[in-house]
């Protein structure tokens, strides 16, 4: 049997699996709730009244929440399978730090896709 390092490191990347997980089952579900039931204005939707909705901030707490846990949630399993193959420390930091951009990078992106609803970054 290998003597894997990082066997008793982890914890808070475990237990942050699970909270992130729960997270996004409470934002997919207030998420379909607003989207798709909730009827906020008494009209039908329209590309204006979806633009209008989008700029609630219920709205944006809830898809930015499930935009910043799906993202975390998705890039830390993939962490953790790799570490389940990889013992060279050397070769854990570099997964750490591309998975830590690729996650910056598209919370950013995701947080932009906001940005002509919400008139910031010179869209209107």
């Amino acid at each position: 049997m290998v003597n894997n390092p990082g066997k008793t490191k982890g914890t808070w990347a475990w237990l942050l699996q699970r909270v992130t997980a729960v997270l996004i089952l409470v934002f997919l579900g207030i998420h379909i709730y607003l989207a798709h039931f909730a009827n906020l204005n008494d009209e039908l939707l329209s590309w204006e009244n979806v633009e209008t909705r989008v700029q609630a901030l219920p709205i944006l707490i809830v898809d930015y929440g499930l935009l910043i846990t799906a993202i975390f949630h998705a890039l830390n399993g993939l962490r953790m399978v790799g570490f389940d193959f990889i013992v060279d420390k050397t070769k854990r930091r570099v997964i750490d730090v591309a998975l830590w951009g690729a996650g910056i990078v598209a919370v950013f992106w995701g947080l932009a896709i906001f940005a002509p609803f919400l008139g910031i970054l010179g869209f209107n």
